[in-house]
């Protein structure tokens, strides 16, 4: 067992596993599933990993993987009970992604220490529920610790921006995008700001961009469609608002189909 955990620290991911696959047959316990469900999760097998939290009775674990693949109820259910700040702040964080926002302020009122986490958290549920002041204080608490983190910047951009702070919102935006070329969320943002100036051209161009990265962001093709309609440019207009109906109508799973 000690073997295995200084090959799994030292990077030697199979061999880790061969070992602890032989630990396993001869003396099973929670902490050798707990180590192979830790391997086997750095290996991306995230089911065979989540098998071996179960055997391991390793419920955070679990929860991170479930929630992970979208299944947050499932994911809360299973740490409803767990009382340590971990689990407070991953429940937070899963009611976070499911939009329950004062839920999450008052679960991470329960915690008794504080991370950049929290703080990333706690900031960003602050800004949709509109408590600009609290959020600004927050996000920036999480930059000082994470400044590479390209969703601390775009949130404290929104942030800002809804404070009037276009210009010091926008610098935060800006960064993002310099730290994740591909975020589609942010080069939206810089079309609104555009839009908001009057600069109907650089919108467009924005949003574009948006759509070009994330082609499902339905808001910026009606955005996009209103300044080319403020352009005169109808048929392009058209063109996105039809694309908008599109995707607004049910989808229908092929499982669901006769």
């Amino acid at each position: 067992m000690t073997e295995a955990k200084k090959e799994f620290e030292s990077g030697n991911l199979g061999y880790a596993l061969k070992l602890l696959e032989k630990v396993i047959t001869v003396t099973p316990s929670k902490e050798a599933y707990s180590l192979m469900g830790k391997i086997l999760l750095e290996m991306g097998k995230d089911d065979e990993a989540l098998e071996n939290f179960k055997k391991a009775d390793d419920k955070l674990s679990q929860a991170k993987i479930l929630s992970n693949k979208g299944k947050y109820e499932e994911a809360l259910l299973l740490i409803e009970d767990e009382s340590t700040d971990e689990a407070k702040v991953l429940r937070a964080m899963i009611l976070m992604r499911l939009e329950r926002y004062a839920q999450v302020k008052s679960e991470l009122d329960k915690c008794l220490t504080y991370s950049p986490l929290f703080y990333k958290i706690r900031g960003i549920s602050e800004y949709y529920l509109g408590e600009y002041y609290e959020a600004l204080r927050d996000l920036s608490r999480a930059i000082d610790e994470y400044p590479l983190d390209a969703e601390l910047f775009y949130y404290r951009g929104l942030t800002k921006i809804a404070l009037g702070m276009d210009v010091e919102g926008e610098n935060d935006i800006d960064t993002a995008i310099n730290l994740n070329p591909y975020y589609a969320e942010a080069y939206f943002s810089k079309g609104v700001l555009r839009e908001k100036r009057g600069n109907l051209t650089e919108a467009e161009s924005y949003y574009t961009k948006t759509i070009q990265i994330n082609p499902n962001i339905v808001e910026a093709y009606v955005r996009r469609a209103k300044v080319y309609m403020k352009s005169g440019m109808e048929e392009e207009a058209f063109n996105d608002i039809k694309i908008v109906k599109d995707l607004k109508k049910p989808r229908i799973s092929s499982a669901g189909q006769q």
